[in-house]
């Protein structure tokens, strides 16, 4: 009988040792994933941290990767209490639609960066305004733009994007956001057209969401922009 209980409580003890193992494989397991997620909310982009964007050429692509470096921007919620005022915005690597390297990062001018879906009606409506501006002579003359293509969609109107700007006119640079739109994320774009005036030194003047008239656009660079 002794040695049938010792035995029995051997099997006992391997059943919970095993028990044990499985619930230690679990937790590792969870705790892989919580860490992949946070990652992918901060780089925008997984894949980024083990296949940087470098100066060299990729294939042309609707989509490709980006880069962000330095801290995101709070998303916009109200432009008149934007809490992003004044904080450098992150450096974005990332490339245009033909595979050539792209970047955002400060240039010494002020800069427009404006962040566009293809199938937005409002951003359809926007893009003509921005380009009138530009020929009317009132666009500030040292500030460049630069145009990000994001939220594309193959289901959508004006698929593809590569095309839609061409069509549109576009005569400004335009960097491809990533498919879960890293670019867009890096400068807390919440509405398409999302547009973001920065200082020479890559701080944020002010951003805005949503269609404005060119007379609108005057006012808004020329309150923020230096005479």
């Amino acid at each position: 009988m002794t040695a049938q209980k010792n035995q029995t409580k051997f099997i006992a003890i391997g059943v919970a040792a095993a028990i044990a193992a499985i619930i230690a494989v679990v937790l590792v397991v969870g705790g892989g994933s919580s860490s992949s997620s946070t990652t992918t909310s901060t780089t925008g982009d997984s894949s980024e941290a083990t296949q940087p964007v470098n100066g060299d050429a990729v294939a042309a692509a609707e989509f490709q990767r980006v880069q962000p470096e330095g801290e995101m921007l709070l998303a916009l919620e109200d432009p008149d209490n934007d809490p992003a005022r004044g904080v450098v915005a992150p450096v974005v690597n990332g490339f245009g639609f033909d595979g050539a390297p792209l970047t955002i990062a400060p240039t010494g001018k002020p800069m427009l960066v404006v962040f566009l879906a293809h199938w937005c009606p409002h951003c359809n409506a926007e893009v003509p305004r921005l380009i009138e501006w530009k020929n009317s002579g009132s666009m500030p003359a040292d500030m460049e733009v630069f145009g990000v293509s994001t939220g594309a969609r193959n289901d959508a109107p004006n698929w593809p994007p590569s095309q839609w700007v061409v069509d549109k006119g576009w005569p400004w640079p335009v960097m491809a956001d990533s498919e879960d739109q890293g670019a867009a994320l890096a400068f807390g774009v919440s509405g398409y057209p999302g547009l973001i005036l920065l200082d020479g030194n890559g701080k944020v003047l002010a951003r805005r969401s949503g269609e404005a008239s060119i007379d609108e656009l005057k006012a808004w660079a020329q309150e923020f922009l230096p005479v």
